[in-house]
């Protein structure tokens, strides 16, 4: 994987705070991310855009070669961002188009005025708009932008750059509606396609009247692209779950395209070359194809296996080609489609299920990625460089990552435990469970007489664990894993487990341990229970937590002073719940609910560092604390305002930073940005104001 090293510190995003700068944030990687459109500045095709599944739209000056995070489209973390399409009279004048995941959202039109880094509603707020074209600018320069959208609900223009919509389809008719794809005739604005969930519309009269355009094509086509030929009037192409199909009248007849397979019938876009009318690209489930007698005949110029979900054509160079390909980020070619490289630096959209660094070495960490070629990918240089590790379990199996004293441990969600051979670079099954004999009576004959008693039959058996993980904790001489049925604990680094007694209790759920640095003080959470151990296991102190509260998920012990566990002075029992993050200071007699500035509302995780505290909410957001939890402020910028899989604090032993001392480093492990690390300032108010990149 090409290195970062390079780009982090131009990428580098500082926060500033009211009193002194409180935080700075380095991008780790890796790489790469899921592409859902690509726009382009037709007067400087160097000039390229692209929108994200979160709402995020990140900008390239020099052909899609190096990106840059620009702005989020809206303020939703599930917003599609389905077309970029740039003024040509303006570069810095972008509208996007948006639909979220939560259909009761919709979505709508977003317009920028400084080239992506800052948004605005423009129109159609709380529809889904799943298709947007931009008519051919007027002669007259101050003639204002017509955009055309496709949403689910019909088709909607506006002649004035959003500030007013009007509906241009019927309202209400059953066939005109679930629009896919929009396209405007480049010679006549009045002249609209649409294609539908269900066979292609066109109207020839600004939407005054609509005729279905279908003859030719299969019944019950769902219409994804629609292109309107630039050289040649009355040509049309249009891309269906049928097949690729071409018009030259039109749309009043269809032809089906031959030569690209039943399977690759997917085709999500497509584009023409804007100087060469004659070549046409299509971006299919299957690889690129590409035309260059006008769809006579064409060519797959990609493996099959790259699935395409969005393009540029001539990106600064006449034959550039940008490519957006599902696992694999952005890929460009210089040689019209001939050969490909890899185009992700800068654009860091990796989403992260879980994350984990190595307290023994700095700069190791190791993530378990959604949607990429690895699940698993470490980097021992602080994502200088990643790669794959081992073949680990599937996505499914996994249930969380940890970083033991002498190497990475993965619980199953089926239950047990794989380990990372380093030695032969696989992960492998690990773990024996330390399983109670009952004791039996057995005969024991003295002299001619019986005598019947009790003899104790071996003590127990090892065998392969299986319990279901869901927590562990590491000190020097012990490991603990919680599991619903109590409390393990091994001696000989994981190799075999024994059940740890909570008093006169060796069964019970436990679904959270926390332990100190010296091994001596263990804390576990139990439902709606917490019990501590100050002298290593050997005897325990029950704690009832509130049931009001919620039932614990996630129980960390901490000291304001050095985040030792084990300590006692300023020590803070944090807990998690599905009803929010509570604390107590007085070794559970109390708790404080939230703290103030802390939203009522679940937590995905919270990061310790002595008495800075760091919340990942989990409908996103994050949020800190300088004393302990007392008080809390979020932090704004577009990263910020993303949903974390996971936070967690630097090693002890590791240096802050170069600049001032005292600083703290947590790592956030973003769902859809990858890794960062933030350095969080020793002095000064918690951080306000907006991101700014260098």
């Amino acid at each position: 994987m090409k290195t970062i090293a390079l780009t982090i510190a131009c990428l580098c995003v500082s926060v500033f705070a009211r009193t002194a700068a409180a935080q700075v944030w380095r991008p780790l990687g890796p790489e790469g991310g899921d592409v859902l459109s690509l726009g382009q500045d037709a007067a400087n095709p160097q000039h390229v855009f692209l929108g994200t599944a979160d709402g995020h739209v990140f900008a390239s000056d020099d052909g899609g070669e190096h990106w840059e995070l620009r702005g989020r489209a809206g303020s939703r973390l599930d917003s599609v961002v389905t077309a970029i399409l740039v003024d040509p009279r303006d570069a810095r004048a972008l509208y996007a188009s948006t639909w979220t995941r939560d259909p009761s959202a919709g979505g709508g039109v977003f317009r920028s005025g400084d080239g992506g880094r800052t948004w605005a509603a423009a129109g159609l707020a709380g529809k889904a708009v799943r298709a947007l074209a931009m008519a051919r600018p007027a002669a007259d320069a101050a003639a204002s932008v017509t955009l055309v959208a496709g949403t689910l609900d019909g088709v909607y223009r506006t002649r004035n750059g959003g500030k007013n919509w009007e509906r241009i389809s019927p309202e209400g008719d059953p066939e005109l509606n679930n629009f896919d794809s929009v396209a405007i005739d480049p010679a006549d604005a009045d002249i609209i396609y649409a294609g539908t969930f269900h066979l292609p519309w066109k109207t020839i009269d600004g939407g005054l009247r609509w005729t279905p355009i279908h003859t030719g094509m299969i019944d019950d086509s769902d219409v994804m692209s629609l292109l309107a030929d630039r050289a040649r009037p009355g040509r049309v192409y249009a891309s269906a779950c049928s097949g690729i199909y071409r018009s030259d009248s039109g749309g009043e007849v269809w032809q089906k395209v031959q030569g690209i397979p039943y399977a690759a019938r997917r085709t999500l876009e497509i584009l023409q070359d804007p100087a060469r009318p004659e070549i046409v690209f299509a971006a299919t489930t299957e690889g690129l194809w590409k035309t260059t007698d006008a769809g006579s005949s064409w060519q797959r110029i990609t493996p099959a296996d790259w699935s395409v979900t969005a393009m540029v054509v001539a990106a600064g160079a006449p034959d550039r080609v940008l490519i957006g390909v599902d696992q694999r980020g952005v890929l460009a070619s210089d040689d019209g489609g001939a050969s490909f490289h890899a185009a992700n630096s800068g654009f860091l959209h990796k989403q992260i299920l879980a994350a984990q660094a190595d307290a023994t070495h700095s700069g190791s960490f190791l993530i378990a990625l959604a949607n990429a070629p690895e699940f698993l990918a470490a980097t021992t240089d602080s994502g200088a460089t990643w790669k794959p590790l081992g073949q680990g379990p599937a996505q499914a199996a996994l249930g969380r990552i940890y970083a033991s004293p002498d190497g990475w441990w993965a619980t199953l969600a089926t239950g047990g435990l794989e380990r990372y051979d380093q030695s032969k670079s696989i992960w492998v099954r690990a773990g024996r469970a330390w399983i109670a004999t009952e004791q039996r009576p057995v005969s024991r004959e003295v002299g001619s007489a019986h005598a019947h008693g009790t003899t104790a039959a071996p003590p127990g058996r090892l065998a392969p664990l299986d319990a279901k993980i869901g927590d562990m904790a590491f000190a020097p001489r012990e490991w603990y894993a919680a599991t619903r049925t109590g409390l393990l604990a091994s001696s000989d680094h994981g190799a075999d487990w024994k059940p740890v007694h909570i008093g006169a209790l060796t069964k019970l759920p436990v679904e959270s341990v926390s332990v100190s640095r010296d091994g001596r003080t263990i804390w576990i959470a139990s439902l709606i229970s917490i019990a501590n151990s100050a002298d290593g296991g050997a005897s325990w102190r029950w704690i009832d937590f509130p049931a009001a509260l919620g039932v614990i998920q996630r129980l960390q012990a901490a000291d304001g002073n050095s985040g030792d566990a084990g300590a006692a002075a300023q020590m803070a029992l944090v807990v998690q719940t599905s009803k929010g993050l509570f604390i107590s200071r007085d070794f559970g007699k109390s708790w404080d609910a939230t703290g103030h500035g802390l939203p009522e509302a679940p937590v995905q995780d919270v990061a310790i560092a002595g008495s800075i505290y760091l919340a990942a909410m989990q409908f996103g957001g994050l949020y800190l604390s300088r004393d302990s939890g007392l008080s809390w402020q979020r932090l704004e910028g577009s990263i910020a305002e993303g949903y974390f899989s996971s936070v967690f604090a630097g090693p002890p032993s590791e240096p802050a930073s170069s600049s001032a001392g005292g600083n703290v480093v947590f790592y956030l492990a973003s769902a859809t940005d990858g890794l960062y690390a933030i350095e969080i300032g020793s002095g000064g108010d918690a951080a306000r104001g907006s991101d700014t990149r260098q």
